[in-house]
């Protein structure tokens, strides 16, 4: 990402960057190698500051590198992996404290099981307290980003202490609910969403065979690309999307702030202040290319923004860039142009005049 957009950013009235970091890069080369990398890290993060963003640095494992999953590091808190991971991470506090910043964040971990809780085997509030410590015994002073299990969903609240850790901490959440809409058409959602298209928020008002005939048409214009679509998938997406619509409480701004509000009940039952609370994660995928627009994206960015204001919460949009071969959630027209979208500026409650009077220049490179 290049200044002009990290100032673009900042115009706009974004005012942090959560800046995703994948591990493996950094624990698959020697020390001295890693050293440099580490460097050039922190490069980044004081070019992201100059701007006048703040900065919340969160490691992000990826799925492709299987040594460094999520779910391969916290698999055993005395294993290598386990070990090598903690000592990056206080590296990357040391390193972060140095500075001596308030307007710096580090996580411990993104989305880092599926499972709400692990009843048989290491389970991320085994994992979270060590982390955590490592980190605090190095860096006093930084604030430090806590998650839950569940992908770092809502309900994985129910199993996080706030006891074990002090008032410098912030609990990220993310939140793509319902998740039949906001992951429609993306290649790598579980099935049948990979094959819906067309499904409209709110649920009510809208028509099921709308959608239907929709997804029909994703599903011809991916075999036509050569995709293999599997048996049943039309059976298993209309099942789903008749769900959708004759859901009980309807989908709509109520559903929404439903869930927001067992968010506020946990933070009052444990002393937590609202603005400790970051919905650090909410977006919706943009349709597939060959596919409809849909308006009802800015809809639900909308409330769900709203919705956290309101509750005293902060909020991180997910993401800046389109995916790789795929729609993705960007705020981005495109990864070329970088075009910013008027319509997820506006629904985010921003200023989108700047946008008009911002000139890209330079080099556009990736912060990873």
């Amino acid at each position: 990402m290049s200044d002009i957009e990290l100032q673009r950013l900042h115009a706009l009235g974004f005012d942090f960057v959560r800046l995703t970091v994948a591990p493996a890069p950094f624990l698959e080369i020697d020390e001295a190698r890693r050293a440099v990398l580490m460097d050039t890290l922190m490069e980044s993060v004081s070019r992201i500051r100059a701007t006048g963003l703040g900065v919340l640095v969160d490691p992000h494992p990826v799925h492709g590198k299987a040594r460094w999953t999520a779910e391969s590091i916290t698999a055993s808190t005395d294993g290598d992996q386990f070990l090598a991971y903690k000592d990056w991470l206080a590296d990357m506090a040391k390193r972060l404290a140095s500075l001596d910043d308030r307007k710096l964040a580090l996580g411990l971990m993104n989305e880092p099981q599926r499972d709400c809780h692990i009843q048989f085997g290491t389970d991320w509030t085994d994992v979270q307290p060590l982390l955590y410590a490592t980190v605090r015994d190095i860096a006093p002073d930084l604030t430090v980003v806590l998650t839950t299990g569940c992908w770092s969903g809502f309900d994985g609240l129910k199993y996080l202490d706030m006891a074990g850790f002090d008032d410098n901490t912030i609990v990220d959440l993310h939140f793509y609910s319902p998740i039949s809409f906001t992951h429609q058409g993306l290649p790598f959602a579980g099935d049948p969403m990979p094959y819906m298209s067309g499904v409209r928020y709110p649920g009510t008002g809208h028509s099921a065979q709308a959608t239907l005939d929709q997804s029909r048409q994703l599903i011809d214009l991916l075999i036509s690309g050569g995709r293999d679509i599997p048996d049943g998938a039309f059976e298993r997406l209309e099942k789903r999307i008749r769900a959708y619509y004759e859901a009980a409480p309807a989908i709509d701004r109520d559903f929404i702030a439903g869930h927001f509000s067992g968010v506020s009940d946990w933070a009052s039952s444990h002393g937590v202040d609202p603005g400790r609370l970051l919905i650090g994660e909410f977006g919706t995928a943009w349709p597939v290319r060959g596919m409809p627009d849909n308006p009802d994206r800015y809809v639900w960015l909308e409330d769900v923004r709203r919705v956290a204001e309101e509750a005293g919460f902060g909020w991180a949009f997910w993401e800046y860039t389109r995916g790789n071969g795929y729609p993705g959630f960007g705020l981005v027209l495109d990864n070329d142009t970088r075009e910013i979208d008027i319509g997820s500026v506006k629904a985010l409650g921003l200023d989108a005049a700047p946008t008009a009077q911002w000139e890209l220049r330079g080099t556009v490179g990736a912060i990873q």
